[in-house]
């Protein structure tokens, strides 16, 4: 399986590091066939495996990358390689499923079909399962043929402690903050908002990709204001109406994370400590109020308890987000 991209991945600038030591250890013979590539949100691990693939695949490699030319560089240009399989969910945010690394482990054990080596890409690799997980074990042991399995996620300890015994860590680096502007420029030359999506990426540019191509920016800034709006006195009910397009499981993982913020600035008094610029307008009017960190920690726990009710099960969106306001809103009442 492979998704269609149409471009030869190859490593980034802040990826030159890790790059040289793999490719160093597979030119060595050492390139162990279970690596597990991860690091913060947003880095570029996924763009990273691909680059990986890409060389291990390519039949005439020059230096240190694949050579774009040869026929194997063109099926990955065209997201077509016989020899390459990506597992993903078939949704974003849901689980990688057993019948999948069922699917994966015939394709190990097949012959390559380019008389070279095969590549398993599966991502994000705490998708899967337990029953997923276990049926990878046995494959992971012991991949037939020349085949190397790159799994990516965030974090290591999200992943089956005998799914993590099998591999090699990699942490992926993140970029410095004037990368991080520079690839954005050149990936959205047009727009003149780069600072900001720099500043909200936390160090993640694909991340910010990801936010300006799904649309999501706009759900981040109909959160943030209707935060606002809920705080000066307008009608939760009004802002709650407001944010049923957003996705549940969006808008509480934002909040979560613009809690931490929060408690952070209320308990410094520091509103240069947060990492989400667009929230300072509200931070500023936290601190002016004054709003208790203590209930934004209770509100905090508040959001979790949602989180964990929306994986588990499908909580009525609107009856989620008018829960969540009144809360919220109760913040600024609170003596």
């Amino acid at each position: 399986m492979s998704d269609n991209v149409h471009v030869l991945h190859r490593p980034l600038a802040w990826q030159g590091s890790l790059w040289a030591s793999l490719i160093d250890a597979l030119h060595k013979d050492h390139l162990p066939h279970g690596l597990l590539l991860y690091g913060h949100n947003g880095v570029g691990k996924l763009h990273f495996a691909k680059a990986m693939a890409n060389y291990l695949l390519c039949a005439s490699p020059t230096g240190n990358e694949a050579c774009g030319q040869c026929h194997a560089c063109l099926l990955n240009k065209a997201g077509s390689h016989p020899d390459l399989f990506l597992a993903q969910p078939e949704e974003p945010g849901k689980a990688i499923k057993v019948d999948l690394i069922r699917e994966l482990n015939k394709f190990v054990a097949q012959t390559s079909q380019m008389s070279g080596r095969k590549v398993v890409i599966i991502e994000p690799a705490d998708a899967m399962n337990i029953n997923s997980s276990n049926a990878l074990l046995k494959t992971l042991e012991e991949p037939s043929g020349d085949t190397h399995l790159i799994l990516v996620v965030d974090s290591i300890s999200s992943l089956m402690a005998t799914i993590r015994s099998r591999c090699q860590y990699y942490e992926v680096p993140a970029p410095s903050a004037q990368q991080t502007k520079q690839y954005l420029s050149e990936r959205f030359p047009e727009r003149n908002d780069i600072d900001f999506l720099s500043d909200i990426s936390g160090g993640g540019p694909f991340y910010a990709i990801d936010l300006v191509d799904s649309g999501k920016l706009a759900w981040r800034s109909l959160i943030s204001d209707g935060l606002m709006a809920v705080a000066k006195g307008e009608s939760s009910a009004l802002v709650a109406e407001q944010w049923k397009s957003i996705e549940i499981m969006e808008a509480l993982h934002w909040l979560q994370l613009w809690v931490e913020d929060m408690v952070r600035v209320l308990m410094t008094q520091n509103i240069e400590l947060t990492s989400s610029v667009d929230l300072k307008p509200l931070l500023q009017m936290m601190l002016d109020k004054p709003v208790d960190p203590r209930y934004v920690l209770r509100f905090r726990e508040i959001i979790l308890e949602m989180m964990d009710a929306a994986i588990h099960s499908h909580p009525n969106k609107q009856l989620v987000y008018d829960r969540l306001l009144i809360d919220w809103k109760t913040l600024f009442s609170a003596k």
